[in-house]
């Protein structure tokens, strides 16, 4: 027969893992606003720079639509 305090010790820890994890998602996600707003602001000087924003930008919206997916 299944230990129920065993399956409670388990639901537990992954709640805490969870509440974790979001606070860590939160964290970067704020970062990454404000570097995506760093970007659009940029005063870009050569070609070599706006593709390299517009890459970092990509990436971006590569994040975004995963959290969105």
């Amino acid at each position: 027969m299944p230990n129920p305090n065993n399956n409670m010790n388990m639901y537990n820890q992954a709640l805490q893992i969870n509440r974790t994890l979001k606070k860590e998602n939160d964290a970067l996600s704020e970062i990454i606003d404000e570097v995506e707003d760093f970007l659009l602001g940029c005063d870009v000087q050569t070609s070599a720079e706006d593709r390299e924003i517009g890459r970092l930008q990509q990436m971006i919206t590569n994040i975004r639509s995963r959290d969105n997916g």
